[in-house]
């Protein structure tokens, strides 16, 4: 999966461009942040993720309560994990953010993620549950439609 460099406030855009790459969809950023965010300096909504995928044929679902084990069982089938978390920025403020799961080592008990600001990530479960949590677990799961039944006996 390639790793998009998000511009200001484009963690969402950026995370559902690399998830929409992944599964070989030809997309750029800043395409999917014209469909995405009212605004160039707009956050991403759960929502416009739902809205968007049928644009370019795929499927999404939202969910809240995730866990290390929600992450297991998507990474298994298949489909990253596009999981809102806190990130604390350089002046200590608490910001909403978009980052794409992609792995986990239950030997290392780390989670592997592709964050659009911060690059390759391995946060160690306890971090990665503290700042999801703090987003009461929300994710979106987005797919092509041939995977829908997998997700759904996956996941739900």
């Amino acid at each position: 999966m390639p790793l998009i460099r998000q511009s200001y406030n484009a963690c969402g855009p950026a995370s559902l461009t690399q998830v929409l790459q992944y599964f070989g969809l030809n997309v750029d950023m800043a395409t999917v942040s014209s469909y995405t965010r009212p605004s160039e300096t707009s956050y991403m909504t759960a929502q416009a993720i739902l809205d968007f995928a049928p644009r370019v044929g795929m499927d999404a679902r939202l969910y809240a309560g995730g866990s290390i084990n929600t992450v297991r069982t998507a990474i298994r089938s298949g489909v990253p994990v596009i999981a809102l978390q806190t990130y604390i920025s350089p002046s200590g403020q608490a910001i909403p953010h978009w980052r794409v799961v992609v792995g986990y080592n239950d030997a290392s008990a780390q989670a592997y993620l592709m964050d659009p600001l911060l690059g390759y990530v391995a946060m160690d479960y306890d971090d990665f549950t503290r700042v999801w949590t703090e987003h009461r677990g929300q994710f979106a799961l987005v797919y092509p439609p041939k995977l829908s039944a997998t997700v759904r006996k996956a996941i739900g």
